[in-house]
């Protein structure tokens, strides 16, 4: 794969964030030359260490992403917000409307591929532990969930965008965690708390999780590989809720307390949390959060093992690694 990127001109949005930094580094290592479009607040110090060229290229602003793509082959966009929150016109701005922006600044310079990263919340859920691929019939628009709905109108303006002019390649990664998460991700902080002894309930359901790694490796193939105007899952291991946090304590070599608490209680237990959580804090459940919490994101990665020769490692190797990132006095 080295001698595929070697010196070929990228781009990369949202590479201040988990899944973003971990995948211009790659490029990096590939010997890519990397450009990152990120805010004018974003954190710079490591990607700028690692070779990464910084320039202020907000979604909001096409003429920025436009003249900050110019010249490149790749574009992956990675930027978005994440937010289980009733936040619908931040989600439509960043998700949607950026998205656009990205991908008319991207016709505009004469990129040729674009990676567009989505969400496996795009792709549908079942309300049974059934495993889902590519082609699940999306069922989770009636929940009224922002981020949820937000990331399909994205993913349906990639995907629609895609034509001979400008190759669009969707990936769909699962739930997110690993070391390096120095953007406190969403369920690298939800490894955190649990690890800490903050989080004693939790539900039915269940989920799937992906080693930050493989979604990164995963994004070069796709961008090497896939098939423009497709989606790919990034997925890794499927666990029920309850097997996920026996996972957890089991990665912390010792007991930590939980319990399983019915599903009906998480929208009350949300309720409190905004009510009594500080402003700034990051909340432990949302109401968009609880209305997932009893539904299954079980999702089969054979299409993206065989046309793309992705392959994820085990979970436990993931959350070891992860552990040892949040807690190293403890690892």
């Amino acid at each position: 794969m080295s001698c595929f990127w070697h010196e070929r001109r990228v781009a990369v949005t949202g590479a201040s964030g988990f899944v973003g930094h971990h995948l211009a580094l790659l490029l990096r290592q590939q010997g890519a030359r990397v450009t990152a479009l990120v805010r004018a607040t974003s954190a710079r110090a490591r990607l700028v260490n690692a070779g990464v060229t910084c320039r202020t290229a907000p979604l909001e602003d096409v003429l920025a992403l436009t003249q900050g793509c110019r010249g490149m082959e790749f574009l992956f966009h990675v930027a978005g917000a994440v937010d289980f929150q009733d936040h619908w016109e931040r989600l439509q701005r960043s998700n949607v409307i950026g998205t656009r922006n990205v991908l008319a600044a991207a016709r505009a310079s004469g990129v040729r591929r674009l990676i567009h990263t989505s969400s496996i919340v795009a792709v549908g859920a079942s309300p049974r532990p059934g495993i889902l691929d590519e082609n699940a019939s999306w069922n989770l628009g009636r929940l009224r969930i922002p981020y949820v709905t937000t990331k399909r109108q994205a993913e349906e303006a990639a995907l629609q965008a895609s034509g001979p002019e400008l190759e669009v390649v969707v990936v769909n990664p699962s739930c997110v965690v690993g070391p390096g998460d120095h953007s406190h991700s969403e369920f690298g902080t939800l490894c955190r708390r649990f690890w800490r002894g903050r989080i004693p309930i939790h539900f039915g359901g269940g989920n799937n999780y992906v080693d930050v790694r493989d979604v990164a490796l995963g994004h070069l193939l796709a961008a090497q590989r896939g098939r423009p105007g497709d989606r790919y899952l990034l997925t890794g291991t499927n666990r029920s809720s309850r097997a996920f946090f026996a996972d957890l304590a089991r990665t912390s070599g010792r007991p930590i307390a939980r319990l399983q608490a019915p599903g009906f209680l998480g929208p009350a237990i949300a309720w409190l949390n905004k009510r009594l959580a500080r402003p700034s804090a990051r909340p432990y459940l949302t109401a968009g959060q609880a209305k997932l919490l009893c539904w299954y994101f079980y999702f089969d990665c054979a299409k993206a093992r065989r046309e793309l020769g992705y392959e994820p490692r085990p979970l436990h190797e993931t959350l070891r690694d992860a552990y040892r990132f949040w807690m190293p006095l403890a690892a």
